[in-house]
C-alpha cells in the first residue's frame, strides 16, 4: 500500500484506499464525501445501500470528467465493508481508482492429453496487456454468484458452455497490487473445467487476442519468465497443487 494513500470509511467502515489527487477530486462541492485527519469520509443517509450506491455513482461519474477514470464499463460491482458487509453497489470502471475490493473467477481449461489452454489478454486492456492468462477469468458483477460469473466469462471470452462439463472449484486467494489505474484489491475463485477432445475456443467479447495450447511444463516456464498475469499463475499453480 503507497504510504500517502488515504483510507476511503463509510460511516466508520473502510471499504477503499486512494491517492490524495483522487480524494481531491471527490470533496470538491457539492459532495458527500469529505477530508478529516487523512481520510476520506462518506456519511450515507439511513436509507441503506441505495443512498451509498447514489454517492458511489456520484464518485464515478466525477472521476470519469475528471479523466481518472479512463473507460466506462456500464457495469455495477459489489462495494463492501473489509468486515464483509455489502453497502452499496458501483461502476466497474471506478473500483481500482478508489482501491475497493472486487470478486473475479479464474477458469483453468484442461486437455485429455494433459496440456492446458491459455488466453492472451488484448492489447486495450488496462492491466496486463498482452500477457497471457487462463482460459477465461473476469469480475463478480454486483448480486451475481461465482459460479454465474464463471458460466459468463467462459462464454464471452472462450465460447465455452460449462453445463454438463466436469467442472471443479479450486483454492479462493487474495491480490493486492498497485495497477495503472490506482490499486487492485480483488479476491479470485479458482475453478477448473476438463474440455472435451476437439474444443476450439471463439472470443465474443474482444479481449482476447489469441488461444494457445501449453503442455504444463511450458506454462511453468511461461509463469517463470513473467509471460503470465499474477493471478492465472497462481490459478494454474492452485491446479497443479491439488493435482498431486
Amino acid at each position: 500500500m503507497p504510504e500517502h494513500w488515504l483510507p476511503l470509511l463509510l460511516d466508520g467502515a473502510r471499504c477503499g484506499w486512494l491517492d490524495p489527487g483522487t480524494a481531491q477530486a471527490l470533496v470538491q462541492a457539492p459532495s458527500p464525501f469529505k477530508l478529516d485527519r487523512g481520510r476520506l469520509l462518506l456519511a450515507c443517509d439511513p436509507g441503506g445501500p441505495p443512498s451509498c450506491s447514489h454517492a458511489f455513482a456520484l464518485a464515478a461519474r466525477r472521476l470519469h470528467e475528471a479523466a481518472i477514470v479512463r473507460e466506462w464499463r456500464s457495469e455495477q460491482l459489489d462495494v463492501c465493508t473489509e468486515a464483509g458487509r455489502c453497502v452499496g453497489t458501483i461502476e466497474r470502471a471506478a473500483c481500482r481508482p478508489l482501491g475497493i475490493q472486487t470478486w473475479a473467477v479464474q477458469l483453468n481449461a484442461l486437455l485429455p492429453d494433459g496440456s492446458m489452454v491459455a488466453a492472451q489478454r488484448a492489447p486495450h486492456k488496462l492491466s496486463d496487456p498482452n500477457r497471457w492468462d487462463n482460459l477465461a477469468g473476469g469480475m463478480v458483477a454486483a448480486g451475481e454468484q461465482d459460479d454465474q460469473a464463471l458460466e459468463r466469462e467462459a462464454y464471452e471470452e472462450a465460447g465455452l458452455r460449462l453445463a454438463g462439463l466436469p467442472v471443479v472449484r479450486g483454492s479462493q486467494f487474495r491480490v493486492q497490487r498497485t495497477v495503472p489505474e490506482g490499486l487492485m484489491i480483488e479476491k479470485v475463485q479458482v475453478f477448473d473445467v476438463r474440455l472435451p477432445a476437439g474444443f476450439t475456443p471463439l472470443n465474443l467479447d474482444g479481449e482476447v487476442a489469441a488461444f494457445r495450447i501449453l503442455p504444463i511444463e511450458s506454462a511453468l516456464d511461461a509463469i517463470e519468465r513473467g509471460d503470465f498475469t499474477l493471478q492465472a499463475s497462481m490459478a494454474i499453480l492452485d491446479a497443479l497443487r491439488r493435482a498431486r
